[in-house]
């Protein structure tokens, strides 16, 4: 996608499609407004709409947002699949974000068993509670300042079961090498870590190489993805997973998302 920036403002040729792209189920730190969306990543945030975002650190929403990768061709390869051509004109303008690995792994240790709104208020109860404050909004806390929370406070966050989860998985993560070695892995070995992490079954892995790790050949399987595609013989996640991953290739995270987006917009 071709894409000026103009000071705070990076201009696009042509409107990205912002619901598409936050609402596939990649991310959680965004807030609806009256002329798009309010954006957070990590200690940034950028008003988005149309072909605008409006934000303090142009440089690195043109990563977030995958400016500089060719959709059109993707979406040409994945057109070759008859049952995907429906979900790609319905979500033609999703593009898979490049996020911080640290804050997709611990954004999707709270998604486990949860829906989005309250995944989306423990994230942001977190981030209040540890994160750096920046003016008007928080941001995602660090390694160093989520180790801190126990895990008695995480539960008082409203995370639940998953408050030993995300207590020991951040011990993990700030202590170790775990996240240079998940970074340096290829997708076999880093799902082999990822499900070594307290709170990380098959599913959260899928989605952490997804939309951390960049990894596009798995396929995430949650409860709205098994409900389009299970079959009399596709008849368990993993069936459906394996299935479409065959099927699908290099590009079968990317397939996920198109069925994900169209199928909820149908």
């Amino acid at each position: 996608m071709k894409y000026v920036i103009e000071g705070n403002i990076i201009r696009t040729e042509a409107p990205l499609d912002f619901k598409a792209i936050l609402t596939c189920g990649q991310t959680f730190r965004f807030i609806k407004t009256q002329n798009g969306y309010d954006v957070f990543s990590g200690a940034y945030r950028a008003s988005v709409g149309g072909d605008r975002i409006v934000t303090d650190a142009p440089n690195y929403f043109v990563k977030y947002f995958d400016l500089d990768t060719d959709y059109d061709e993707i979406m040409a390869s994945l057109n070759s699949f008859d049952e995907l051509k429906e979900y790609i004109k319905i979500g033609k303008g999703i593009r898979i974000l490049r996020q911080d690995l640290f804050e997709v792994i611990i954004s999707f240790i709270i998604s486990a068993n949860n829906n989005i709104p309250r995944i989306k208020g423990i994230i942001e109860r977190i981030c209040a509670f540890c994160g750096s404050d920046m003016g008007d909004y928080y941001a995602f806390p660090t390694p160093e300042q989520l180790v801190k929370v126990d895990k008695e406070q995480f539960r008082m966050l409203g995370a639940g079961f998953r408050d030993n989860y995300l207590s020991k998985s951040a011990r993990i993560l700030y202590e170790t090498d775990f996240l240079r070695k998940l970074s340096e892995s290829d997708t076999e070995d880093a799902e082999r870590l990822l499900l070594s992490l307290p709170g990380v079954g098959p599913k959260v892995a899928d989605c952490i190489l997804l939309f951390g790790l960049r990894k596009w050949d798995c396929f995430p399987v949650d409860t709205w993805i098994f409900k389009q595609c299970a079959s009399e013989t596709l008849d368990t996640p993993s069936k459906v997973r394996n299935h479409y991953l065959n099927r699908y290739g290099a590009l079968a995270g990317l397939a996920q998302q198109y069925i994900f987006y169209g199928a909820r917009e149908k």
